[in-house]
């Protein structure tokens, strides 16, 4: 469970009697700022010794922390110890069983540079990263995939989550499609690839001479100015991107570690004097003031991941390439590099690495350079020993929704010991003061996150019924806005989005609505839409949120589509419905000319003034409901069905005994389950069905709850 408080719906009334838009405008933040929540603040600490070994033993009365200068009274405390077979004996003998849940798991975003690197070094990142994951994490590690391309910029791949084999499968399809270029260097090897389609085998000693002397032309192309331009524009790209990242990142509570594949910001970008200057440098007459610019820009990108608690793990894969060649048994690339007419001493060659720029953002932010890229398990396992033992220190504070920040110092009594602890955290502040940046985090945090790290989201049912239309498999979506739950989320303006998952959590669905009418929530309403989708098993999920305050609610349901048969009997999933008037449907995918409900009843024909869908459950009073349950014949002609129903009461399991009264039409069964004076509990329908002529049987079930 995150401890960051849920924002408020703040509602401020304009007053007649001020002077002025200024005055109102104070008095606004004056309100704001006395905004108070009471919560429980967490903060991640590492302890090592001189050496840099986790110290693991540690107890609540070793720390002091301080919050603004005051100290507090911690008063909760977790110790969390992971170990893994690549951990050092010590630690794993120190090793403790930790309590389930954790409050604050490990964070870790796996950051693919792509503009600022080579075929190479990405290949050598991926076996690295996957080496991380599948030796290095615990089940309970949160991991993102993060990736920067010169054409699409900054991507966020995938958000943090706990399923590792999503996290595996997506870092094995990371490949030649993702890589557009590094940014103004051109490596020669890069370009050859992607003419190539991406096949790694290797060209003829003609080819090679071929790409070195369209190497060579490129390479004077871009020193004669345009080039170093587009190369610094890249570069300021970049750090505007991930600045805005971190941004976001800060209202996520705890350490966000981000481990880095690239190969850096040259030095001739922000550190590059008229000493070490180049003739071809000076050729494009580049200011020192440009340089200057460059750096400021890049430590103010580092001082936003140290405020977000984001260290950085910077490794460095230059000269990967070479290294994977070998591996591959083409030792003839090992002279093919950039630099091979340059030593590798030389100013020249000094300039265009990036081991400074990695050096500096790993040190600003908290984090540590790793340059020796031939060794690359051994630093993610180095960076599971630096990340796999720490603590949590919990205490009150009096919360402010006003955005500042605060600065933590956490030290321990005990002599030696090197402490790591986050620097500070940032206010919670109301969701119009969010950047779009930030809102597009929010949505995903709470699309994607099973736990969003944003705040918690309202839990409501929704119904998905898979059904077959023209030969085609569709999937019906749809939730209920009398969910009591809803009226703590619904505003002015409001977002809806309809997701489906597939098994490897690709979103195969999508669909986004705006409603900015206010009524449209406050009647028994049923949002809806109707996705096609190709036979297999989906995660659908629905969420709703206030544009004005962030409130939100979310709705989740697993999914499976059979497939179409051309010939053969099938029965789909049933809709349940109980007696209630003057439903109201709402399509949100509906034509301008087509009626709320006529896409509905297309698929589930029924009585909108008399029943409507169960979704939340039935009360005990309710005296029946009405079961529809569509089938497939194929090319089967002259069909004959006998169907036949169980209903089991849980948790006693008790078949309840009911009369089946079924009516077909229009290849739909229609049955009623008397269901007055049920006990309150959950009750399992099954519904069994054979077709007599090719004795093909096909059954389905599904779920009600009866309430007190």
């Amino acid at each position: 469970m995150y401890l960051l408080v849920i924002i408020g719906i703040l509602i401020f009334m304009t007053n007649p009697g001020l002077s002025s838009n200024h005055d109102q405008e104070e008095k606004l933040q004056e309100e704001l700022a006395q905004e108070v929540t009471v919560t429980l603040k967490l903060i991640q600490v590492y302890v090592t010794d001189r050496e840099g070994t986790p110290i693991t033993d540690l107890t609540k009365d070793d720390f002091e922390l301080k919050d603004n200068g005051k100290i507090k009274n911690i008063t909760d405390f977790e110790r969390h110890i992971l170990s893994f077979p690549s951990v050092k004996t010590e630690i794993q003998k120190m090793a403790v069983e930790l309590p389930e849940p954790k409050r604050m798991p490990r964070k870790f975003f796996l950051f693919f540079d792509f503009a600022f690197n080579d075929l190479g070094g990405i290949n050598m990142a991926k076996e690295a990263a996957r080496h991380f994951v599948e030796t290095q994490i615990d089940p309970t590690d949160e991991v993102g995939v993060l990736a920067y391309s010169t054409h699409r910029g900054l991507r966020l791949h995938e958000y943090l989550t706990t399923d590792h084999r999503k996290i595996r499968d997506l870092i094995n399809d990371i490949g030649i499609k993702e890589i557009l270029g590094r940014a103004g260097r051109l490596l020669d090897e890069q370009q050859m690839q992607l003419r190539r389609g991406g096949e790694w085998s290797l060209p003829d000693g003609k080819m090679i001479e071929v790409v070195e002397r369209e190497s060579r032309a490129m390479r004077e192309d871009m020193m004669k100015g345009g080039g170093m331009m587009e190369f610094r524009h890249q570069a300021l790209h970049f750090t505007s991107a991930i600045k805005d990242m971190a941004k976001a990142l800060r209202y996520i509570p705890g350490y966000k570690h981000i481990i880095l594949f690239s190969t850096g910001l040259p030095n001739w970008l922000m550190y590059r004097t008229s000493v070490e200057a180049t003739p071809q440098l000076n050729k494009v007459n580049i200011a020192g003031s440009n340089s200057a610019d460059m750096r400021r820009r890049y430590e103010e990108m580092s001082r936003e991941l140290a405020a977000a608690n984001s260290p950085v793990y910077a490794i460095n894969v230059e000269g990967m390439y070479a290294d994977f060649m070998q591996r591959e048994g083409r030792t003839d690339f090992e002279r093919w590099t950039f630099d091979r007419e340059q030593p590798s001493t030389g100013i020249e060659a000094r300039n265009w690495r990036g081991v400074t720029s990695l050096s500096n953002l790993a040190n600003d932010t908290g984090g540590k350079y790793f340059d020796n890229t031939n060794s690359a398990d051994k630093i993610v396992e180095e960076i599971q020993t630096m990340t796999g033992s720490y603590y949590v220190l919990g205490y009150p504070i009096s919360e402010k929704w006003d955005g500042k920040y605060h600065n933590i110092k956490v030290a321990v009594k005990r002599k030696g010991c090197k402490v790591y602890a986050q620097r500070g955290y940032y206010n919670p502040k109301p969701f119009d003061k969010y950047s779009d940046l930030e809102k597009k985090i929010h949505l995903i945090d709470m699309a994607l996150s099973d736990s969003p790290h944003f705040g918690n989201c309202v839990n409501i049912p929704m119904a998905v019924i898979p059904h077959e239309s023209g030969r085609i498999s569709k999937a019906l979506m749809m939730f209920s806005t009398s969910v009591q739950s809803m009226r703590e989320v619904i505003g002015e303006k409001t977002e809806i989005v309809f997701l489906v998952f597939d098994e490897k959590q690709n979103i195969v669905g999508l669909q986004e609505f705006a409603v900015d009418d206010p009524d449209f929530f406050r009647d028994d309403v049923f949002p809806y839409v109707i996705l096609p989708l190709y036979p297999g098993r989906f995660e659908c999920r629905i969420v709703i949120r206030n544009t004005e305050t962030g409130r939100g609610a979310v709705a989740s349901s697993l999914l499976f589509i059979p497939r179409v048969s051309k010939a053969g009997f099938k029965l789909y999933p049933p809709v349940l419905l109980k007696p209630q008037k003057n439903t109201k449907f709402v399509s949100l995918g509906r034509q301008k000319d087509e009626q709320d409900a006529s896409a509905l009843l297309e698929v589930f024909p029924f009585d909108v003034q008399k029943f409507s869908p169960i979704i939340e459950g039935i009360d005990s009073s309710v005296a029946k409901i009405l079961v529809l349950t569509r089938c497939a014949f194929g090319e089967i002609a002259g069909a004959e069905v006998k169907m036949s129903a169980r209903l089991v009461h849980q948790p006693s399991g008790e078949d309840i005994p009911m009369e089946i009264k079924l009516a077909y039409e229009n290849r739909m069964f229609s049955l009623e389950i008397p269901t007055e004076g049920f006990k309150p509990g959950k009750y399992f329908l099954y519904l069994f069905g054979e077709e007599l002529n090719t004795r093909a049987k096909s059954n389905v079930n599904t779920h009600f709850v009866v309430r007190r």
